[in-house]
């Protein structure tokens, strides 16, 4: 008969099988393995549910609040404009401070945000010095995680670190705690990553048609291959469609194409890709009355659109005399906690929501394409969008779903017209005092902190503070702590542990601390850093007790294993985003990711017991 020890583990290996397939959401197998402990009896109720009440729940809850702040404020933004003001065209310099200033926002927000925030700055500077993207975006997601690991609350699984120690009467750590060794371990990578890593990611650049400061609207459409999608026809005088509207005509459900835009009969010239400025260029709208001489970009197969003209009165025009404007097309990646992801474009209500039209989308690993209704949007997507400039703007300033990469629309820069980025920077810098000198417990700070952000009106709107909050990476803490737990009550945390020390205890704690590195980071580079942390920090302290040691090691062992994850494109949410932006494959993570994972891991068991003895 499977004993109690056998059936956590048993749904513990089914849990990390699940979260390896993109399929499922890390938060619902989180939530479901929960339910299978609870209704199996390996935990009560009170076990089951202790983790929502956890303070590092809702610390980490509160700091999305703070980052919030930090954005909407335009906090964020400036060290964006600090990042172009400083680079003067220097590969050197823009690398470098690129780099440093990642790791610094990192130690203190979202490392998530902070490459939603920088991305879409390094891609415009790489235009603009003639490199290709590829060079700095595995750079920049390696120093956020690398960043992320210098303060308390860079990182969720530092929280759980100290969480952890607290609980088992060691005491929590303070706020600078990982600052020593993160430092000598971001020194070190950002040494390789400009002497070596680099130059495996040396790309040649892409040939451009235009010049490489400009957006090129022609370039991305050609790159989404929609040329051969895109039709230009004008409405004769007798033609059926005269007087009706656009949503009376349902022409995408009728004919399965779009209108995307209309040049009026009055505009007096030929609208070209650079046509800034025409007034009577328009952004179809479902409200929009069609009227004689009205010229139609349409957006849709080609059989489609000689049904529509024949059935309607429609007569072809010159393709090359207009083309779309490119104000109204971006390019935009999905963040890997966007809610979009595992919808159809359909069910997402992407044209309702944002008012942008899906011309086509690139998979990972896949060419892009044209899309369809039904295309199901999947994690690290790419997509080509069309609208007009507020919307994609407005879109842009969205941060939990999307980043836009490319565009050309006006940059109306809504995050400083709230003009409270001194205030955000007071209340940040007030909360990190009171951090590092202890006044108020680590949770009170943080609460306070997120509350006075919103009373500040730094997020302009409650609604929009817990909005910022990613419930994914919550829910995933709560229902993950109850697992270690059901292995702390069945005794498989001592199973693991007696089997660590079996095998490396002969040696000595140093070679203990090396095991639970190399499997924290096995485990790491394919499920969530935090379930990682969660189910691993219990050996590491019961390991520590057994053979005698002082636990702080192996436990800052296993925090920075978890958050230093380099060799898969999956190993983090920043990885996931710039591999599209980058147009990397997998085996690039592998070859640039793997060498730093090995320096970082060879630190860490070096320095670790310098400055956490046994």
């Amino acid at each position: 008969m499977i004993t109690d020890m056998q059936l956590v583990f048993l749904i513990l290996i089914i849990t990390t099988i699940c979260f390896l397939v993109p399929r499922f959401r890390a938060d619902l197998v989180a939530t479901i393995a929960l339910l299978s402990l609870l209704l199996t009896g390996l935990i009560t109720v009170p076990e089951a549910f202790a983790g929502f009440s956890n303070s590092v729940v809702i610390m980490v809850a509160a700091l999305f609040i703070v980052g919030e702040g930090v954005f909407q404020s335009g906090l964020a933004q400036k060290a964006g404009d600090l990042l172009v003001k400083t680079t003067k065209n220097s590969e050197w310099k823009l690398t470098i401070f690129m780099l440093i200033l990642v790791a610094i926002l990192s130690g203190f927000i979202s490392n998530t945000g902070t490459v939603a925030i920088l991305l879409p700055v390094v891609v415009s500077l790489c235009r603009q010095m003639q490199l290709h993207p590829g060079m700095l975006l595995i750079p920049l997601a390696f120093a956020s995680s690398m960043g992320g690991a210098l303060t308390l609350i860079g990182t969720a699984p530092n929280l759980i670190a100290s969480q952890s120690l607290q609980d088992a009467s060691y005491g929590a750590l303070n706020f600078f705690s990982f600052t020593p060794v993160g430092s000598i371990m971001l020194l070190a990578g950002i040494l390789y990553l400009w002497f070596i890593g680099r130059r495996m990611l040396n790309k040649p650049i892409e040939e451009r048609t235009g010049g490489t400061e400009e957006f090129d609207a022609a370039e991305l459409v050609d790159q989404y291959g929609v040329t051969d999608y895109i039709s230009v026809v004008k409405v004769p005088a007798g033609s059926k469609l005269i007087g009706r509207t656009i949503k009376e005509l349902r022409l995408a459900t009728t004919y399965e194409i779009t209108l995307l835009e209309v040049i009026k009969k009055d505009t007096g010239s030929r609208l070209r890709l650079n046509g800034r400025g025409q007034t009577k260029r328009i952004t179809v709208v479902p409200s929009y009355e069609v009227e004689v001489d009205d010229i139609f970009l349409i957006y849709g197969e080609e059989s489609a659109l000689s049904r529509l003209m024949e059935e309607s009165g429609l007569v072809p025009e010159k393709e090359e005399a207009y083309q779309l404007e490119e104000s109204h097309l971006a390019e935009v990646i999905l963040t890997p906690q966007s809610r979009l992801i595992n919808q159809t474009i359909r069910k997402a209500n992407f044209r309702e929501k944002y008012g942008l039209t899906v011309l086509a989308l690139k998979h990972q690993f896949s060419e892009a394409r044209r899309s369809t209704p039904d295309e199901m949007l999947q994690y690290g997507d790419a997509i080509l969008v069309h609208g007009k400039w507020k919307d994609i703007n407005l879109l842009s300033s969205e941060k939990n779903d999307t980043v836009v990469l490319k565009s050309a629309a006006e940059d109306t820069d809504l995050a400083n017209q709230t003009n409270k980025s001194l205030v955000a920077g007071i209340i940040l810098l007030a909360m990190l005092t009171s951090m590092v000198f202890e006044w108020v417990p680590a949770v009170v700070s943080v609460v306070v902190t997120a509350v006075l952000m919103v009373l500040t009106d730094c997020v302009r709107q409650t609604d929009q503070a817990y909005q910022s909050i990613n419930w994914q990476t919550v829910i995933l803490i709560a229902c993950m702590l109850p697992m270690a737990t059901a292995l702390e009550n069945t005794g498989g945390v001592t199973f693991i542990s007696e089997g660590l020390i079996g095998s490396l205890g002969m040696v000595g704690p140093l070679a203990v601390l090396a095991g639970l590195y190399a499997i924290t980071s096995l485990f790491s580079q394919f499920i969530s850093n935090t379930a990682t942390a969660v189910l691993l920090f219990p050996v590491a302290i019961l390991t520590a007790e057994q053979m005698g040691v002082s636990p702080n090691p192996m436990v800052m062992a296993v925090a920075f294993s978890s958050s230093m994850a380099f060799a898969t494109p999956v190993a983090t949410p920043p990885n996931a985003m710039v591999m599209a932006a980058g147009k990397y494959t997998f085996l690039d993570f592998v070859r640039v990711g793997i060498p730093l994972q090995l320096i970082i891991a060879l630190i860490a068991v070096l320095l670790l017991p310098l400055f956490f003895p046994f």
